[in-house]
């Protein structure tokens, strides 16, 4: 639990920075044109120089396929609940249901399962973090720009199906999220290496992406009442930390997933919300409130989750 605590403490430091700018420095539109940079320029850095580095193989497909067959089942179902049950417009479903399933998988992640399981296990964890933003943020955007360009076409009803399809087809290739993991992808698949004239100006900018995600985190909370979207934000810290590792669980036990496979799942299941949530509400400014006080709350109680899953989780043999 100490090495829980130890690995928030810096995260915490940052979120408290960008508390203290939002304060003094940082106005409504400075966090926006903040946030705008983040996602048009370090975040397409970091997606297409992880994809451009990583390999794919098939040593991994059950794990890959209990993680993800799970987590999408949750996210569905989730989305759909709150769209027919709870009367959620398309896009704050969406974001909502991401934050049920997108995980802090290397800030938190990395350094607890290593920890934890050791190199076998982080070698797996690693595994999950090459197909995380490609899996559930691309999912997520085509199924958003999909009910944005259904609501644009009841608006303007001369619109054909034709254009509707181009503009959905336009606005998915082109995003910001979507573009540079396909362009990483084909350029892993092409085995190219990345020369360092290329590689060394993309880290640079793709190491920015996450303290300044942080810093926007906490110059939105100090724009907030927290307590204005806590019962929000603990009904989805309940659904992300522990409803998810649940069904996760059950997944890898109905499949039989081995014991090592089986708790690097469900401990990265009981990992808070990652930063990539906030930054894709800020996007769609949809929930953004909901999804910040949520991220803190996730992140506290993840000391609780993790805890649980890594006391629970079968033990691999040694």
């Amino acid at each position: 639990m100490l090495t829980i605590v130890t690995v928030l403490l810096p995260a915490a430091i940052i979120v408290a920075a960008g508390y203290i700018a939002g304060k003094r420095v940082l106005d409504p539109m400075g966090v926006r044109a903040l946030s705008d940079l983040t996602f048009f320029l370090f975040l397409p850095c970091l997606l297409f120089r992880s994809m451009a580095q990583s390999t794919f193989g098939l040593a991994d497909a059950a794990l890959l396929g209990v993680y993800y067959g799970a987590s999408l089942v949750w996210f569905f179902v989730v989305a759909l609940w709150l769209i027919f049950k709870r009367r959620e417009g398309h896009a704050s479903a969406i974001v909502l249901a991401l934050g049920c399933v997108f995980s802090n998988t290397v800030q938190l992640g990395i350094p607890i399962v290593k920890l934890a399981f050791g190199d076998d296990a982080l070698r797996m964890h690693l595994s999950i973090i090459s197909l995380h933003t490609l899996v559930l943020l691309t999912v997520a955007t085509v199924w958003l720009e999909l009910s944005r360009a259904r609501e644009a076409k009841e608006n303007q009803s001369g619109a054909s199906t034709r254009d509707t399809v181009i503009q959905v087809v336009k606005a998915a290739v082109l995003h910001p999220v979507i573009f540079p993991i396909v362009a990483g992808l084909l350029w892993s698949a092409a085995r190219l290496p990345l020369p360092a004239w290329i590689d060394q100006p993309l880290g640079f900018l793709a190491s920015a992406a996450g303290p300044i995600m942080l810093v926007l985190m906490g110059a939105q909370l100090s724009t907030m009442q927290l307590s204005e979207h806590l019962r929000g934000a603990v009904a989805l810290t309940l659904a992300k930390n522990f409803a998810q590792p649940l069904v996760v669980a059950l997944v890898a036990w109905a499949v039989g997933l081995p014991p090592l496979a089986m708790a690097v799942a469900i401990t990265c299941a009981a990992l808070p919300i990652g930063n990539n949530v906030f930054l894709f509400a800020q996007r769609y400014q949809t929930r953004e409130h909901t999804i910040t006080a949520a991220t803190a709350v996730s992140s506290l109680a993840s000391i609780l989750s993790l805890a649980l899953a890594l006391a629970l989780v079968p033990r691999p043999a040694p």
